[in-house]
C-alpha cells in the first residue's frame, strides 16, 4: 500500500514533470482543490488537474521543494517552496498545502502561500 507521504512525493514529481497524467493518476476522481493566494477553486480530477498545468504553465524554469511534511491519518501537511521564472522574472514562493487522501488518491488539496520578492 502507498503511504500518504509517498503519493505527496509523486506528486510534487508530477507537478515538476508538468505531467498532466501524472497528476491527474494522484486525483480522486470528485477531488477538490483551492488557493488561498489565488481566486481559484476547482472540483473534479479534470478541473483541479487543468487548474494545476494552467498555473503551472504560466511559469518557466520552475520548481517545486518540499521543506517539511507530516501526516496523521487521512490527512496530511506539506511545506514547500516554488522557484520560477514570470514574465522575465525571478520569483520565489513560500506555501503549505493541506491534503485529504482517501483510497491512495488526493481527494483535496488546499494551498496557502505567501511570495518572497
Amino acid at each position: 500500500m502507498t503511504s500518504n507521504a509517498e503519493i505527496t512525493q509523486k506528486f510534487t514529481a508530477a507537478q515538476n514533470a508538468r505531467d498532466a497524467d501524472a497528476i491527474a493518476a494522484l486525483l480522486a476522481e470528485d477531488a477538490h482543490f483551492e488557493s488561498a493566494r489565488l481566486p481559484i477553486a476547482a472540483d473534479g480530477r479534470a478541473n483541479v488537474t487543468q487548474s494545476l498545468t494552467d498555473w503551472l504553465d504560466a511559469h518557466t524554469e520552475y520548481e517545486l521543494k518540499t521543506i517539511r511534511e507530516f501526516y496523521a491519518g487521512d490527512e496530511g501537511y506539506n511545506e514547500w517552496r516554488f522557484t520560477a521564472m514570470k514574465d522575465g522574472e525571478p520569483i520565489e514562493t513560500h506555501g503549505v498545502d493541506y491534503y485529504r487522501f482517501k483510497d491512495g488518491l488526493i481527494v483535496e488539496k488546499n494551498s496557502f502561500r505567501k511570495f518572497l520578492f
